[in-house]
């Protein structure tokens, strides 16, 4: 193992994000016209936003937040990144650190 020491920084990217449903055209699971109550229509669309039934209307990304930032050692960011790219754990010690280093043409090739 070598002495490199890794900065991890771990961030919550927030969108903000629209649904946009004509209320003529809600109806329930059975096919029926909903109760055009406000209170209807509204759980209505939040049940669908939640189980992921609606196409988007639009979205505004607001940002990053830091939650933590932490330095590892070498076996530490190893652990982390088997844990964190599980579907990557079979490349090489040397490709994970090399995947690592390049973290500048990582972040500008959008990868």
């Amino acid at each position: 193992m070598s002495d490199e020491r890794y900065v991890v920084a771990t961030v919550v990217s927030t969108h903000r994000m629209r649904y946009a449903i004509p209320v003529s055209k809600m109806e329930t699971e059975d096919g029926v016209p909903l109760s055009m109550t406000e209170a209807s229509v509204i759980e209505y669309v939040n049940d669908s936003v939640t189980c992921e039934e609606v196409k988007e209307f639009s979205q505004h990304f607001l940002g990053e937040q830091i939650i933590d930032t932490m330095i590892l050692d070498e076996e530490r960011i190893l652990k982390l990144f088997d844990k964190d790219n599980e579907y990557l754990s079979e490349w090489t010690k040397e490709q994970k650190l090399e995947f690592i280093d390049k973290w500048q043409d990582n972040w500008k090739k959008g990868v």
